[in-house]
Order: C-alpha cells, then structure tokens, then sequence
C-alpha cells in the first residue's frame, strides 16, 4: 500500500509534517493508555484563556483560513479534542488503540488519525478533491458529495477523512476486530521541527509497551520525501 501527500500541499506549507505509523494490533486487551492522567493534567495546566489561542491549535486556525474553510463552522479535531477535555467529566472511550492515540493526540495538542486498512480501497492520498468523491460520515449520516479542492484523506474510490483533519469516514472507522491500522499524525508548518518524530516515536513506543501489537512501518513525509510504501 502507498501512502502519498500532494505536493501542492507544500507549497502552501512548506514545513508540513506528516508522521505516519502502521500497526498490527489487537484491539480487545486495554492496556495502560494514561487518557485520564493526560487529561487532568491538561485541565490544571492549560493556561489559555481560549483553546484556539494555543500555537498548536492556532496554526490550524489559520491553515484552515488560508485554505478557505471557515473556521466558525469547521474545526480540527485536535481543537475539538480539547475543548472535550477541558470541559471535564468522563471523557468518551472507543477501544484501546483509539483511545491510545487520543491520550498521545492530547499529550502533544497534535491532531492524529486513526484508519482500518481492511476498509480502505487500494492506497491512500492526502491532496486535493477533484470533486467527483463522496464521503459517509463516521456517525452514518447520508453520503455526501465533497467539494472540489477540498484537502482530504482518501483511498481509491471515496473521501477518508473531510477538510484534512476535521470529520473521519464509517467505512475504515477502527472496531474491536480491528486488526491493521494506519495512524497518521498531522504536524502544521510553523510548529516546532522535533514535533512530528517525537509524536510518532511516543506513539510507536506506546503501541509496544501497552502490547497492542507490532509496528509494521514508521515514516515522516516532508517536502522532500511525499510518498512511502508498506505491506504486511
């Protein structure tokens, strides 16, 4: 399977960052995730009056301006994430894997996503929509018809995830039988150069200890290297 980023995207970004981890996984036995701990941590450190003042969430906010989406209706899930934390109260658990890179995704205020390759159709891209996709989203709401230029996620034949980091598809949504994983984690230009490797590496490194299985590939996309390749 190939995984592919536009280069378009770098010239509007040019010191964007895409992590990439690929996992076997077995997504029944929880483990250690330290979701709880992350978010209460979060809740007694956050010192910002407003979510959207963080630099890790201000970057999208303003990545997403430049892009055209706006972001009053729109935004990155690492923006809802933490508004979801803050908030307090019992915060919602999926399955293990899920709710591991949810803990690593607010550890680091860095979006991650989360994708079952037995739903995905040939290979994966992150570009720009020709229009001509659709999109079922993760809470099985109707198919909808994706706007041309749009920044999406996508295999083969239909839209992963809409407007880059903001809604997940039901058709490689991650379940309890969920046995092969692709996580990718977005890393905005203007943040700092070690962020995306340390993300993945704690990603990596956490998918072992909790032994929720093995990393089949581990790799960073840049401007300079846009496509890497994996198998089981």
């Amino acid at each position: 399977m190939i995984f592919a980023v536009d280069e378009g995207l770098f010239g509007l970004f040019p010191a964007l960052k895409i992590g990439v981890v690929v996992c076997e996984i077995d997504n029944i036995r929880y483990g250690e995730d330290g979701l709880e701990e992350v978010i209460d941590d979060l809740i007694i450190h956050f010192t910002f009056e407003r979510t959207q003042d963080h630099p890790n969430i201000k970057v999208w906010r303003e990545a997403f301006k430049k892009m055209g989406i706006p972001v009053t209706k729109y935004q990155s899930s690492m923006e809802t994430l933490l508004k979801r934390a803050l908030k307090g109260g019992p915060f919602p658990r999926f399955s293990p894997v899920v709710d591991l890179y949810n803990a690593i995704s607010l550890k680091h205020l860095v979006p991650i996503g989360g994708h079952a390759i037995g739903g995905i159709d040939g290979n994966i891209r992150l570009g720009f929509a020709d229009g001509t996709e659709t999109f079922i989203p993760l809470d099985m709401g109707e198919r909808e018809n994706v706007d041309k230029g749009e920044v999406v996620y996508k295999d083969d034949k239909e839209v992963l995830t809409r407007r880059w980091v903001w809604r997940q598809s039901n058709k490689d949504r991650i379940e309890s039988e969920t046995t092969r994983v692709f996580l990718p984690v977005n890393v905005m230009s203007g943040l700092p150069e070690w962020l995306c490797e340390s993300v993945v590496r704690d990603l990596s490194e956490s998918v072992l200890v909790n032994e929720y299985g093995r990393i089949v590939h581990r790799e960073i996309l840049t401007k300079d290297k846009r496509e890497t390749e994996f198998s089981f």
